[in-house]
């Protein structure tokens, strides 16, 4: 009887080390960046992500934008612009496998490494996403926390999925 109650602890344990990544997901969201000289730019908006790694960005503060990838290219929509921005990106940022090898830092809070950058991962009280911050390529700290998170299941439809424009915007490949 002592075994079975180990190999549940045990269970348990792996079990709770692990974040589980919804099919879908929509929140609402602050991204916070410092650069390294303590000037702070706050953007606020909606995030949806779906399997395959799609995210779309929909900024309302300070500006109105659309950022949608799929891990391997970004289409970067500035309306106040009337411009789209299309790149090919080399280093994606590939949700999924960041949470997938997160591993436990202390209750609630995971690190992981992921293409040379270090990401802590904050989750709330049901185990479900609540926070991401990292330093980017320019050494400026990124905090993305999320509100009213909602995990859903089944893939949302390539429509939510796209960033949407005017014919008439200017296109920009990069």
């Amino acid at each position: 009887m002592r075994v079975v109650w180990l190999l549940w602890g045990f269970a348990i344990t792996v079990w709770a080390d692990v974040i589980t990544l919804p099919e879908h997901f929509n929140a609402f969201f602050e991204q916070t960046v410092t650069n390294p000289k303590g000037k702070v730019i706050r953007y606020r908006g909606k995030v949806a992500y779906t399997q395959g790694n799609l995210l779309k960005w929909s900024y309302t503060e300070p500006t109105q934008k659309e950022v949608c990838t799929d891990g391997h290219e970004i289409l970067v929509v500035d309306h106040d612009l009337e411009q789209i921005s299309v790149y090919r990106i080399d280093k994606g940022f590939d949700l999924a496998h960041i949470l997938k090898n997160a591993k436990p830092y202390k209750a609630s809070v995971y690190v992981t490494e992921y293409e040379g950058k270090r990401y802590t991962v904050k989750l709330d009280k049901n185990g479900r996403l609540h926070s991401v911050a990292y330093y980017d390529d320019l050494d400026n700290k990124v905090q993305i926390g999320f509100g009213k998170m909602r995990y859903g299941k089944g893939a949302l439809p390539v429509s939510v999925m796209r960033c949407n424009y005017p014919a008439t915007y200017d296109i920009i490949r990069g």
